[in-house]
């Protein structure tokens, strides 16, 4: 292998590492002849479709890399990440379990694993997987993410804050770490945190519309005219309801009656107010979003 091909390989890998796929395709399509076959550029091509999305693509890719290859774990690994992501979980499970026959301790390949069955609703499973995966690689923005990632499956608001904030502790630049700890801290209360760590997120991975979309409903959340909705937005509205009549209907019966018609009256402005400044800022909010 010469040394442009060697050079091109090299760079592909380095685009990969800083979250730029569409240029390390660019990299692999200057392959030609046994360069374009060898086991990196497979593995290159398919983890950059991979990241772009274009998970049927990759699925084919890494599937030619291992008839022509045999099975390697990282070819395994990114051919199981991109099967999950279509959904095609049996089959996912199925690469992850090669994987790991090849190499049992591969952090990766565990934390693969346990993505799946967190898709597959096995959060405890999921959570054994990504221990096992800490004992191999304890400082890991990967390991930190996944045990967050658990912790949301398992309703553990206050874990999954804390150990987003151990990811974004391990690489503060990391965009899935920054999503974790912004949904993780408007879940406990932090509602500006989580605005700005899903707004850093949204920006790193401009093509996601799920991470915009949760910035939006943050920023929205932030706004000066929501501060009145703030405290019942984690109270459930049936709650909420019930407590009001309660109020109103127990200050007539204690006697208190224009007491009780303040309160309501005042229920009533809460009640059209919740309803009519959200859409409105929420309208104002996507215009400025360009959405």
């Amino acid at each position: 292998m010469n040394d442009s091909t060697e050079s091109r390989l090299q760079l592909a890998a380095h685009w990969l590492r800083i979250a730029r796929p569409e240029r390390a395709l660019d990299e692999l399509q200057g392959l030609t002849g046994d360069a374009a076959l060898d086991y990196r550029a497979y593995l290159f091509r398919g983890a950059a479709l991979h990241a772009l999305e274009r998970n049927a693509e990759a699925i084919d890719v890494l599937r030619d890399g291992l008839a022509r290859h045999g099975p390697f774990p990282a070819l395994l690994h990114a051919l199981g990440s991109s099967l999950r992501s279509e959904g095609r979980l049996p089959e996912a499970e199925a690469a992850f379990l090669q994987g790991l026959s090849l190499d049992p301790n591969d952090p990766d390949l565990l934390l693969g694993y346990a993505l799946v069955c967190l898709a597959a609703g096995q959060a405890e499973k999921a959570g054994a997987l990504v221990e096992r995966a800490a004992s191999h690689a304890p400082e890991s923005v990967a390991v930190s993410a996944a045990r967050a990632q658990v912790a949301f499956a398992l309703g553990k608001d206050r874990d999954m804050h804390r150990h987003s904030t151990e990811a974004l502790a391990y690489d503060p630049e990391d965009p899935n770490a920054r999503a974790l700890h912004g949904t993780a801290s408007m879940l406990t209360g932090d509602s500006r945190a989580g605005y700005d760590s899903l707004r850093s997120a949204a920006a790193a991975q401009p093509g996601d519309e799920d991470l915009r979309a949760a910035a939006r409903e943050a920023k929205l959340f932030n706004h000066p005219l929501m501060l009145p909705l703030r405290p019942f937005a984690r109270i459930n509205p049936l709650i909420v309801w019930i407590g009001a009549v309660v109020v109103i209907y127990g200050l007539r019966a204690v006697g208190l009656g224009p007491l009780s018609f303040a309160f309501a009256m005042i229920w009533l402005v809460f009640c059209v107010y919740s309803w009519v400044v959200p859409p409105l800022v929420r309208r104002w909010i996507n215009r400025s979003w360009g959405s």
